[in-house]
């Protein structure tokens, strides 16, 4: 796993909150470190063996996903608004096989990757009076990628308690990391904290008895 990537200097980690892999028991995780699933969901995603569909064609890296579509949404609408990051070198709308229906979701490749990632990066829209999640391909980017129907995937809704993260919409939260103890580190903030109160503790009630002595 790469939540945590090791700098050029091998001596610290550079903490990110999007992975560079795809593992679903760190997804289902608000900070990307726990240790047991939660959920069926995680168990079926880590029991899943999927493999990403090698009929898909284009690049992924300037490739995006565009997901929370209204049903009435059509390839006209999704062409006339994500033309404005750049020119479209392919765009496809999910539909089901048998009904025709849309899917609410779109795969849309531009000819620059830059494109794609302006697309990704200031993409704040509103179609046929749904707003829609903008975010980058993960199927062909992210090793190890399980989609959602088989318990994977990102996102999620907080009703059903299987919410997942990592992802440009809900990102892991930085994990709060154990102080190494004090005897290891004898000098550290908390113990040094409590030295400094006890010794003030000790001159409050020292000065106190050497008062009573005096007067």
């Amino acid at each position: 796993m790469l939540w945590f990537l090791k700098d050029s200097t091998m001596s610290s980690f550079k903490w990110e909150p999007v992975p560079r892999t795809y593992d679903p028991l760190k997804a289902g995780s608000i900070d990307g470190t726990d240790m047991i699933p939660h959920d069926h969901g995680i168990v079926r995603a880590m029991q899943a063996e999927y493999k990403p569909n090698n009929l898909v064609v284009g690049d992924p890296k300037a490739t995006i996903f565009v997901g929370r579509l209204n049903p009435i949404t059509e390839e006209d609408a999704l062409k006339k608004v994500f033309s404005r990051f750049g020119d479209i070198k392919r765009l496809r709308l999910i539909r089901d096989i048998v009904t025709g229906f849309s899917k609410g979701y779109a795969f849309i490749e531009y000819y620059d990757k830059y494109d794609a990632a302006r697309a990704v990066r200031d993409a704040d829209v509103v179609i046929d009076d749904k707003e829609v999640l903008v975010d980058s391909e993960c199927e062909r980017l992210l090793k190890g990628w399980i989609p959602r129907r088989l318990g994977g995937g990102f996102s999620g809704k907080k009703e059903s308690g299987q919410l997942r993260f990592g992802c440009k919409e809900r990102p892991f939260k930085k994990p709060i990391l154990p102080h190494k103890s004090e005897k290891e580190h004898p000098y550290s903030n908390s113990y040094s904290d409590r030295y400094h109160s006890k010794n003030k503790f000790s001159d409050r009630h020292g000065s106190h008895r050497r008062s009573k002595h005096y007067d």
